[in-house]
């Protein structure tokens, strides 16, 4: 008797941790927060404390922290639309549909300046 081939789930997407919201700074005298809002609380939790050095301010390099987590989060966003549009394309072939999703992502990109 043969055996039956198991059912493949679905690829999950994994979790995007403090994604939901851009991160943010909180300055204080001596040190600097970092923030991000957490969905399964509801409010927003500091993920990283940044001291001073004796080199750069702690404002400075959280707001520096805080650019780049930001940053990776809409370009993530942005490959995966366009992934999205290209698997449209290779699917459907090109038709006016999803001419106008690969428009839809190249006018996004251009206006990330990327």
């Amino acid at each position: 008797m043969a055996k039956k081939a198991k059912a493949q789930n679905p690829a999950q997407e994994p979790n995007r941790f403090y994604s939901a919201q851009p991160w943010q700074c909180r300055n204080h005298k001596d040190r600097s927060e970092i923030v991000a809002y957490v969905e399964a609380s509801g409010t927003w939790e500091v993920v990283a404390t940044i001291n001073t050095t004796s080199a750069i301010s702690a404002e400075v390099m959280a707001q520096f922290i805080c650019g780049l987590v930001n940053d990776n989060h809409k370009k993530k966003d942005l490959l995966k639309e366009a992934l999205r549009a290209l698997e449209s394309v290779l699917e459907e072939g090109l038709n006016y549909s999803t001419e106008q999703e690969l428009d839809e992502v190249v006018a996004h990109i251009k206006e990330k300046g990327l």
